[in-house]
């Protein structure tokens, strides 16, 4: 179920963790007051309990029969975030890497730790898209998940624990990572299949030049936004993903390398849905600025017509407005009509002619 955040993003934060410091802060858009949540289990059992923030110590919490999963949601409280860190033997340089979203992804292995960086995308209710910092950490039987917002990025790894799906309470943390990277990369394929999807119905839009085409500009550089986010946070871990296959740090064993293959496979499809995306942009940025010269040519076309029907009349005119004393045509009784014929006439021939020459 989905947790009421306290705070929502109204505004960006001026902080910056560039430089060398004792002390760091969060640098990200979201006032999500920090909330943290222990679930711990085994074959047997499985309990999740709510854990203060003033904890004396979040060692002494861990059962060392159970996987324990401590749920951090966010990262306001950057005092408590650094404790943590520290407190399961990481530097306060993983802790600045964890509290600065615009930190690049990665995958760092230690002897007994394994710390990953990195971003998630996914679409609201809105059909707005979003990128979330999130923060991994592994080490022995702990498992800390750092997130932005309290959005449940989480929560089919919480019905895949409460159904034990893969003899999940049966295994060690390794199998637990690999669930919770399955949403990630699960979230990336949606959002990158949804940007191809949508992008791929502008086509069919602009290929048919009788289609409203107004707002295509607009579309599809929204979809080039889209489309780079999910670059940007696919890209870089696809380059860091195969550190996790050659670890030797004991946390992911032999016999659940197969999921973590699988993971990596997941991550191609969403590199190459993104190379699609960024085809299919190209594309129809081309096919948007012909068409708008399709358009403005059928506009030109349309008032040469006009200005060529007129072309004649124009000269008539001008012949009988001449300030000559000897014109009969102005003594004739029925000349005004007379006129109006001729001009009639004279238009309705040069509209015949260009129809036949096919010119509209």
């Amino acid at each position: 179920m989905r947790r009421k955040e306290a705070t929502h993003v109204h505004r960006r934060r001026h902080i910056s963790n560039r430089h060398l410091s004792d002390k760091y802060y969060y640098a990200g858009e979201h006032e999500t007051v920090t909330d943290i949540r222990l679930t711990q289990y085994n074959a047997e059992a499985l309990h999740t309990t709510e854990i203060k923030k003033g904890t004396s110590s979040f060692g002494k919490l861990v059962d060392p029969n159970k996987i324990n999963w401590f749920q951090v949601s966010g990262l306001t409280d950057s005092d408590t975030i650094t404790r943590i860190v520290k407190e399961f033997g990481l530097h306060n340089l993983d802790a600045k890497d964890i509290l600065t979203p615009q930190h690049v992804v990665k995958i760092e292995e230690y002897a007994n730790h394994v710390l990953i960086i990195l971003n998630s995308s996914y679409y609201d209710a809105n059909m707005e898209i979003h990128s979330e910092h999130i923060s991994l950490l592994v080490t022995g039987n702990v498992v800390i998940t750092f997130t932005e917002s309290n959005n449940p990025v989480f929560a089919n790894t919480m019905k895949a624990l409460e159904s034990d799906m893969l003899n999940l309470r049966k295994k060690g943390s390794g199998l637990l990572l690999a669930f919770l990277l399955n949403t990630i990369i699960a979230n990336l394929v949606e959002t990158a299949s949804k940007v191809e999807e949508m992008l791929e119905d502008i086509e069919e839009t602009l290929l048919d030049i009788k289609n409203d085409q107004g707002n295509m500009g607009s579309m599809i550089q929204q979809r080039r936004h889209e489309y780079m986010l999910i670059r940007k946070n696919s890209q870089p871990l696809k380059e860091q993903f195969p550190k996790l296959l050659r670890t030797e740090n004991g946390i992911i064993s032999p016999d659940m390398l197969p999921i973590y293959n699988d993971l990596a496979d997941q991550l191609q499809f969403v590199i190459q849905t993104t190379e699609s995306c960024r085809e299919i942009i190209s594309s129809l940025v081309d096919l948007y600025i012909s068409n708008n010269d399709l358009r403005m040519n059928a506009i030109m076309k349309r008032l040469t017509v006009v200005s060529t029907l007129f072309i004649p009349l124009t000269f008539l005119v001008g012949v009988w407005g001449m300030n000559f004393k000897l014109m009969p045509e102005l003594d004739w009784r029925y000349g005004y009509g007379i006129a109006w014929g001729i001009m009639f006439l004279t238009g309705i021939l040069t509209w015949i002619y260009m129809r036949k020459k096919d010119w509209f």
